[in-house]
C-alpha cells in the first residue's frame, strides 16, 4: 500500500458511476473494489486509472 488518500472517493464514484450505467450492483461492488484497491497502490490523490477498469465501466449497459 502507498496511499489511502482517494480510495473512499474512488471507490463511491465507480460504484454510483457503474450502478448509474446499469451495471448489476454486485459487479459494480466489484469494480469499484478492484479501483480502490488499486488507488491504494499509488502516490497521491488523482492516479491514473487502468484502461480495462474504464473499458469495464465503459461496457456496462445503461
Amino acid at each position: 500500500m502507498a496511499d489511502t488518500v482517494g480510495a473512499g472517493d474512488s471507490f463511491t464514484a465507480t460504484f454510483i458511476a457503474a450502478t448509474l450505467k446499469g451495471m448489476p450492483v454486485s459487479e459494480a461492488h466489484k469494480l469499484a473494489v478492484n479501483v480502490s484497491a488499486y488507488v491504494c497502490t499509488q502516490n497521491g490523490a488523482m492516479p491514473v486509472i487502468p484502461e480495462n477498469y474504464l473499458e469495464r465501466l465503459e461496457k456496462a449497459d445503461v
